[in-house]
């Protein structure tokens, strides 16, 4: 009970319960670390629990007048929580601002995001289905990455979020970039400092705007200098404008999906079985 009510038990309360929708993120309000996820109908995530219980200071009161010392309240938990939706699509494309994110999602679906040869054209998530290459796939087109997107730095981190639940993600280096490595490894620990999780995700490299001359005279250099550093070799320049590898791009998009859901099938097996495999490895 209230200050006014000390005297009562409190031991028939009921529990608080919040009903949120699928997919919802709960994160502590100043640090922005997260506390949970509820994905699918009907699941439960524990937020803050009750005092210990006990006989409570009104059972104690009728035996001692030193009820405080002999019944102590159980203690709380307080906490200042912030919930967000996350958005749930099968690939994401992740890359600096103005690499051809937005343009290749009009390419590869019916999505119409805003294009423009700006940075920051994009301000918001957009979805597309991609409906090439042997099966339909959403595919998720964020905002560009900057350095320190982690921190918040860009609309990176307001962003992030929607790409940790995407099996795939499409990492697109500006073709035009005199330090394509360098920029194909920032976003990289970017997305590390993230979330190592999501910096786990299978990843296609895709070089943009290969139409243009002054790029396609130094493809070879370019993919070879991204392949240096990169511990896989799906790296893949294209065109969104001339359709260059873009019909290729969605069916090994497609095909590598496949792998990884089977991958994560036997992943599951493997937990669920007494002695379980070692991790399955990407083509």
């Amino acid at each position: 009970g209230d200050d006014a009510r000390g005297k009562e038990s409190g031991r028939s309360a009921r529990e608080a319960i919040v009903r949120v929708p699928p997919n919802c993120r709960v994160s502590e309000l100043e640090s922005g670390d997260a506390v949970g996820e509820l994905r699918e109908p009907g699941e439960r995530l524990l937020i803050a629990a009750g005092g210990q219980g006990g006989e409570g200071n009104g059972d104690g009161y009728r035996r001692t007048r030193d009820s405080r010392r002999n019944y102590p309240p159980g203690g709380s938990t307080r906490a200042r929580l912030m919930l967000s939706m996350t958005l749930v699509a099968d690939v994401g494309l992740i890359g600096h601002p103005n690499a051809g994110k937005s343009t290749l999602l009009r390419a590869a679906t019916r999505a119409r995001p805003k294009v423009a040869d700006y940075p920051f054209t994009t301000l918001v998530p957009n979805l597309g289905v991609c409906e090439g290459g042997g099966g339909a796939m959403l595919w998720l087109d964020i905002p560009g990455l900057l350095e320190g997107a982690h921190e918040g730095r860009g609309l990176g981190r307001a962003f992030l979020r929607h790409v940790e639940r995407c099996r795939l993600l499409l990492h697109l280096v500006d073709g035009e970039s005199a330090e394509p490595a360098a920029e194909y490894l920032a976003i990289n620990r970017e997305l590390q400092l993230y979330s190592p999780r999501l910096a786990a995700t299978p990843q296609v490299v895709l070089v943009s705007k290969a139409e243009l001359p002054h790029v396609a005279e130094r493809i070879n250099e370019t993919v070879a200098a991204i392949r240096a550093v990169a511990p896989h070799g799906r790296i893949l320049p294209f065109s969104a404008h001339s359709g260059l590898n873009v019909q290729q791009l969605m069916q090994r998009t497609h095909a590598l999906l496949r792998q990884v859901q089977h991958q994560q099938a036997q992943e599951a097996e493997a937990e669920a079985a007494p002695h379980g495999h070692g991790p399955v490895t990407l083509d």
